[in-house]
């Protein structure tokens, strides 16, 4: 397996700057970037804002989602169906995406959910941390040398394993960060970026002694 991949990334790797992949990648990364310079990333625009950004996105993204997952499912998942249904998949996948922030942001502001919000924003400070982990739980359920579950499950059963990740991370990544500074992968990261190893363990504050009566 580690040969298999070896062997892609190389390709990956090799596509060239000007590849449609690589620029939708870096697009999006641009789109993302504008809209923190902007403050949307940040609830700094008003909520009217962000209920339009919500309406319009939502609007715009399920309609042509539904389109896109009817077309393909009618047609028994037909490799040139689904190539051709693709033509939405950028605009409705944006606009999805944007107005699921919008949603996000609008929590924020009225401070509602939080335990959600902050579960989530957990989970973001641990990104790669639990990106690995997906790649690591995915790889042995679904690969040769672990379970081999690939091509046995149902596509409504892959939402248990998403289900199943996503609660156990929303679990696990606050807890890890009440007793860490980071994600294990990322203090490796910090660590090898500044040539130095970073603190890991945050230091626990004394508690006042009680007065004597």
């Amino acid at each position: 397996m580690f040969r298999i991949r070896a062997e892609q990334a190389y390709d990956w790797h090799s596509l060239p700057n000007f590849h449609y992949l690589k620029l939708d990648l870096f697009s999006m990364m641009f789109v993302g970037m504008g809209l923190f310079k902007l403050g949307v990333l940040s609830a700094g625009q008003s909520t009217p804002f962000y209920a339009i950004m919500a309406l319009a996105g939502y609007l715009i993204g399920i309609p042509l989602n539904a389109f896109t997952a009817y077309t393909r499912v009618a047609n028994n998942f037909g490799l040139v169906v689904s190539a051709y249904s693709g033509i939405t998949f950028d605009l409705g996948r944006l606009s999805s995406a944007l107005a699921h922030t919008a949603v996000i942001m609008l929590l924020l502001r009225a401070r509602r959910m939080l335990w959600i919000i902050n579960r989530l924003a957990a989970i973001g400070q641990m990104a790669l941390t639990n990106y690995l982990t997906h790649s690591v739980v995915c790889s042995t359920l679904f690969s040769g040398y672990g379970f081999g579950l690939f091509g046995r499950l149902e596509r409504y059963q892959l939402y248990y394993v998403v289900a199943g990740l996503w609660i156990f991370q929303m679990i696990v990544s606050p807890i890890w960060l009440r007793h860490f500074h980071f994600g294990p992968a990322e203090w490796a990261w910090r660590s090898l970026t500044y040539w130095k190893k970073q603190p890991m363990r945050k230091e626990r504050t004394a508690q006042p002694a009680a007065p004597c009566p």
